[in-house]
């Protein structure tokens, strides 16, 4: 049985700013493929093909493996997998095992994957996008590559970094200036540390949340009365365990992440089942250039275009 896991690791501290003059290594990677990327009200998706078909997916760099609707399989004609069967557990910390099911031919822009065996379950929201969304991405797969969000361009990108890339300081092709956030890794996902409201919390990187979702646990940590916080507006939401829990929008004081700094940030806040405190989620995606070095376990952040 194959488990469908939230286990994160321990968490890195430094964060450093770089810039091509600090350094003359670069990641000579190749360019694997680019394909178009969509931010739909939180939903971070990319087109696919599948044993032929076009379909869209969601990106999910939070979750440990990928994951077919039930609707999504039958819609590609997906049969069972008898050998395998997985544990969700989302969020809200509540697991139930689903079946697998055998896809042929996955592929993104030019890259041919292959096939391979994913869990059927459910996803508690998904945009109406054209063609439908039949599931989504897990860092199983984007682990494999370094891989690039640019959502105000529209694009993702998938680089092949060369086996010595441990030594690499900035990214193929990136000028000017940008942040260089060391991460830390267990399995596919990646953590950091940043700073709210002048203490360091833990932050997994996270394209799959719609928004930044802090811990109530980390806010009640930070000072937060809990009375007020039951008080700020909110409403209901689940993860892929489908477990639901309220969630309220909080505003905190700064928000540091690298070198940048957000005043008044409003971040969700909900129960969450999971040792980290902030999920770090599309809002954030949504207006930055960024590069997930899976191969350096670093994460850049570009500052001009």
């Amino acid at each position: 049985m194959t488990r469908f896991s939230r286990i994160l690791p321990a968490l890195c501290i430094v964060s450093m700013s770089w810039s091509p003059a600090a350094e003359a290594q670069n990641c000579q990677g190749r360019l694997a493929t680019q394909a178009p990327l969509d931010d739909n009200d939180g939903f971070i998706n990319m087109p696919v093909m599948i044993g032929g078909r076009p379909v869209t997916m969601l990106v999910d760099t939070g979750s440990d493996a990928g994951l077919f609707t039930a609707l999504g399989a039958a819609r590609l004609g997906l049969h069972r997998d008898g050998s395998r069967q997985t544990v969700m557990q989302g969020t809200g910390g509540v697991g139930r095992t689903v079946p697998n099911v055998r896809y042929l031919d996955l592929v993104i822009g030019a890259l041919r994957l292959g096939g391979g065996s994913m869990p059927a379950g459910g996803l508690p929201g998904m945009p109406i996008v054209t063609p439908p969304v039949v599931g989504l991405l897990g860092a199983d797969v984007l682990s494999r590559f370094d891989v690039e969000f640019d959502l105000p361009r529209h694009r993702i990108s998938f680089w092949s970094i060369p086996s010595d890339a441990a030594t690499c300081a900035f990214p193929n092709g990136w000028g000017g200036s940008f942040d260089t956030i060391p991460l830390t890794r267990q399995g596919s996902r990646l953590t950091f540390t940043a700073i709210l409201d002048g203490q360091p919390i833990s932050v997994l990187v996270d394209t799959g949340a719609r928004s930044r979702i802090l811990s109530r646990q980390a806010a009640i940590r930070l000072g937060v009365d809990p009375e007020m916080l039951d008080g700020d507006p909110g409403g209901i939401t689940a993860g892929v365990d489908l477990h639901e829990a309220s969630y309220h929008w909080h505003r905190f004081s700064r928000l540091v992440i690298g070198s940048e700094t957000q005043r008044h940030p409003v971040l969700t806040v909900a129960p969450l089942d999971e040792p980290v405190d902030l999920l770090l989620g599309a809002d954030w995606f949504a207006d930055r250039d960024v590069l997930i070095s899976y191969a350096t376990n670093r994460m850049f952040v570009r500052h001009d275009r």
